[in-house]
């Protein structure tokens, strides 16, 4: 069950949404199948190398072409394999108010902390059929909400309503994924009061933080994703939060080469087309060690060979490895 009452929600998250949460990919067999298994051990390991926080379910996760036992299959192995060491997240998906809290009650008996709800993809337009919507969930769910405004769900919230929603008792955070950081400090400004306003562009982090009270990265990949820059990262967060800016600077310009070659391979396609090239990261974990086998149809299974030439070189020019894994090789 949740670790803090309701009335407790909104400020358990101001103290925990806090380092690096991951959203990661599902690794699937050749024949599209959960390997359950290899997700247990990437769980293992995100764990003991050091992530604070996992969030599962989202699109990155492909939690949107699962059938329902799957998800349920999916979400117990992640929770069995985290015993507890990371802060669990799970993003859902679902337009319907009634599967969101049925899913958000047996998260909790999983031991979930929070929930991400997507802006609803169908039938709700209105700021007053989303306020309901919202309205329900807070009234109904166990866990704390985090919204998750994405113009992939085809509608973005505005200002005006997410001012609203942030009075709601179980609306704890939001993840503003519009990539415009601007967008995210006025935000911040207007309900950063009330729940815990998250901006996903890593590139931004050390101005966020600094200046603008940003205090995590929630929902991004780069904690797993820059192998051994790891610790570059997290120190370059971490003197952020200290505000030292002039001792940050180095690290983020040392970042500049990895942040560039995952926007060319996988963000610019969310900025562009909101859609998501999955395919690309999936070789960027094979080549970090990490089994995730091809990505479900209607997606193309696998990058194509240009592609996993581009991420294998820009991996090993950069740092983020030092050798090629043998099954990754090609």
């Amino acid at each position: 069950m949740a670790p803090y009452t309701r009335s407790e929600a909104k400020a358990w998250a101001r103290a925990h949404m806090i380092k690096s949460t991951n959203a990661v990919p599902t690794p699937f067999k050749a024949d599209f199948s959960l390997d359950l298994p290899t997700l247990s051990a990437h769980v293992d390991r995100w764990a003991n190398e050091g992530l604070y926080g996992l969030m599962t379910g989202g699109n990155t996760a492909e939690a949107w072409n699962m059938t329902p036992d799957e998800w349920w299959q999916y979400s117990e192995t992640v929770a069995k394999a985290n015993q507890g060491r990371m802060m669990l997240t799970s993003v859902i998906l679902d337009p319907s108010p009634f599967t969101v809290i049925e899913k958000a009650h047996r998260l909790a008996e999983l031991g979930f902390h929070l929930i991400e709800v997507i802006n609803p993809v169908i039938q709700l337009r209105s700021d007053t059929d989303l306020y309901g919507f919202y309205k329900y969930l807070s009234d109904h769910s166990p866990l704390g909400i985090v919204l998750y405004n994405t113009p992939t769900a085809g509608v973005v919230l505005n200002h005006g309503l997410l001012n609203r929603l942030a009075d709601l008792e179980m609306v704890v955070g939001i993840k503003n994924g519009l990539l415009n950081p601007a967008d995210t400090i006025a935000l911040r400004k207007h309900t950063g009061d009330r729940m815990v306003v998250t901006e996903p562009m890593e590139s931004f982090y050390l101005w966020d933080s600094i200046v603008h009270g940003g205090q995590c990265l929630f929902g991004t990949c780069e904690y797993v994703m820059f192998g051994k820059q790891r610790d570059t990262l997290v120190k370059c967060m971490e003197l952020a939060n200290a505000g030292k800016f002039d001792e940050a600077l180095p690290l983020y310009r040392q970042l500049d080469p990895i942040r560039d070659l995952m926007n060319d391979i996988f963000v610019w396609n969310i900025v562009r087309k909101n859609q998501y090239s999955l395919a690309p990261i999936k070789y960027w974990f094979e080549l970090l060690g990490m089994p995730m086998g091809p990505c479900r149809p209607p997606l193309e299974p696998y990058a194509d060979e240009a592609m996993k030439k581009t991420v294998r070189e820009g991996l090993l020019k950069h740092g983020v490895i030092d050798s090629v894994p043998a099954a990754a090789a090609a």
